[in-house]
């Protein structure tokens, strides 16, 4: 899904002009991933290799305990700053981001790169989750195992004996 913004005011407009973008919408699909909201504000300022981008935006993302499994919801702030180029003669032709030739921006591709750099290597539903009982499986954050606290490698058995 495509976040595409009207900047052509700011094509013609003097070094320094800007304008603010207010996002508040529902849940979108960035390419791979599902956002439940995203809402801020852009800031969108007018310089002389194109147009400066930085805002702030709140989103929340629906992730899966990597120890208990269990799915849980993931706020995460995006702090954006990026510079879409002019597309013109002169311009870098593989810029990753540019202004189209209608003055559009499209904030999707930038909003999905800082979202999946906001997620954590190993996403937790909770700091003091304990997962699985490695043993029998029994989700230790909603019940206890019978399982004996110490296992012992039965190739190691023998020198316990020796203690």
């Amino acid at each position: 899904m495509m976040l595409t913004f009207d900047v052509s005011t700011l094509l013609k407009a003097p070094l320094g002009k800007s304008i603010t973008l207010d996002i508040d919408t529902g849940p979108k699909v960035l390419d791979d991933l599902k956002v439940d909201y995203l809402r801020g504000s852009v800031h969108v300022l007018r310089v002389e290799e194109g147009l400066f981008v930085e805002g702030t935006l709140e989103t929340q993302l629906r992730l899966e305990c990597v120890r208990c499994l269990d799915p849980f919801a993931f706020p995460a702030t995006l702090e954006l700053a990026e510079l879409f180029r002019m597309r013109s003669s002169d311009a870098e032709p593989d810029a990753v981001y540019a202004v189209t030739e209608d003055g559009e921006i499209d904030l999707g591709p930038l909003i999905r790169e800082h979202t999946w750099l906001a997620i954590p290597m190993k996403h937790l539903c909770d700091p003091e989750c304990r997962g699985f009982c490695p043993h029998c499986g029994v989700n230790l954050n909603a019940d206890t195992c019978d399982c004996e606290e110490t296992h012992v490698d039965p190739r190691l058995a023998p020198l316990k004996e020796l203690l």
